[in-house]
């Protein structure tokens, strides 16, 4: 039963990245064929009334994926996003402000979807107003993917992403340039705002999502963080919190790796230099756990100083003999993960003594990674 629930979750997971990415794939595609059909565009072996057809049935399909993708995001249960946040924007305690795009996204879609099959009872005037709805529901669902999704940074949905935006700024433009309906100044200001809004979107990929320890910076809790990696590590495992079935430890070129799950106190010190060049300071942490095996730990934290710490900006862990990255700052506590034999996610819990400066604290150790 455990393997085939972590089955499971784990084809959701794929479902969800892979049908969030065609769902992008058809908005995309639907707004160029609108503009397509807007313009009449035709040829001998393309009329009309074969780019309306074609604009509905893409839309169509595209509302599919956006189900399927909404489906199983909800069914997979690896991050607490209900039936309700797929629907009520900004109230996800996992990325409220990204997954709340993403449902700002779906109502907007809903509304276009609504309003054409009640398009003869309504008038033309306010269906055309709620169809251009449609304009703004892109760029929408674009930040929303940028900002909640884990494979932002592979090339390939990068390519996509790129693509897709290209293609339908093409289209923008190109509706703007034969919009004879359109006054000059709408036309110039609609522009203007395209252009604006794409290099704003491009900025904020860039310094943003594309940059390391995004999960922490997007909204994730570092509490959160650390239950849903224990919680995973336990569902794919089926381990419990004691050690009756508990990953046996392993041996690295620098100490015993504790068995997990486990918990262990950390003593150390905290050094700090910087800032450097771009401005970043860096803290090393170096401290080894209070058992039989003193096990090495160290964690360099690099980021903007803020008050009496840093923003995070990327981190790194070595465990033993084996090096990580971290994951999740908020306050005393990191969560990081590390590639031992078998991935372990650690969730570091501490306190610098005031007079010495010492660190002191717990870490406590899951098996699992992070999504």
């Amino acid at each position: 039963m455990l393997t085939t629930a972590a089955v499971g979750g784990k084809a959701f997971w794929y479902l969800t990245r892979a049908s969030g990415v065609v769902a992008l794939v058809l908005l995309s595609a639907t707004l160029v064929l609108g503009v397509v059909a807007s313009v009449g565009w035709t040829t001998e072996r393309w009329p009309r009334f074969l780019s309306q057809d074609v604009h509905r049935n893409v839309s169509l399909l595209g509302l599919v994926f956006v189900g399927v993708h909404v489906a199983t995001t909800v069914l997979d249960g690896y991050v607490p996003i209900g039936l309700v946040d797929v629907f009520v924007p900004f109230i996800s305690p996992y990325r409220p402000i990204y997954v709340g795009l993403g449902a700002l996204a779906l109502d907007l879609m809903l509304a276009v979807l609504i309003t054409s099959g009640l398009r003869h009872r309504i008038g033309y005037g306010s269906w055309r107003f709620v169809h251009w709805l449609a304009y703004l529901c892109w760029p929408i669902a674009l930040v929303h993917g940028l900002g909640t999704g884990s494979d932002t940074q592979l090339p390939v949905v990068l390519f996509v992403e790129v693509v897709c935006t290209a293609t339908v700024l093409g289209a923008f433009a190109w509706r703007m340039v034969t919009g004879r309906s359109i006054d000059p100044a709408r036309r110039a200001a609609a522009a203007s705002v395209a252009v604006v809004l794409a290099l704003a979107i491009a900025g904020f990929a860039m310094l943003g999502p594309l940059r390391p320890g995004w999960s922490h910076r997007s909204g994730t809790s570092s509490s959160l963080l650390a239950e849903l990696a224990a919680r995973n590590g336990s569902s794919a495992t089926g381990t419990t919190s004691t050690s009756s079935g508990s990953v046996p430890s392993s041996t690295s070129g620098n100490g015993t790796i504790p068995s997990v799950p486990f918990t262990s106190q950390v003593a150390g010190t905290q050094t700090q230099s910087g800032p450097d060049a771009q401005g970043d300071v860096h803290i090393t942490l170096a401290m080894h756990l209070t058992d039989a095996g003193s096990t090495p730990l160290s964690v360099v934290l690099v980021g903007a100083q803020a008050g009496g710490g840093v923003s995070l900006s990327s981190g790194t862990v070595t465990f033993g003999g084996d090096s990580g990255s971290v994951i999740g700052l908020n306050g005393g506590t990191i969560v990081a993960t590390v590639a031992t034999p078998s991935p372990v996610t650690l969730t570091i819990q501490l306190q610098v003594g005031q007079q010495t400066g010492a660190l002191s604290g717990t870490v406590t150790g899951a098996a699992g990674t992070h999504r």
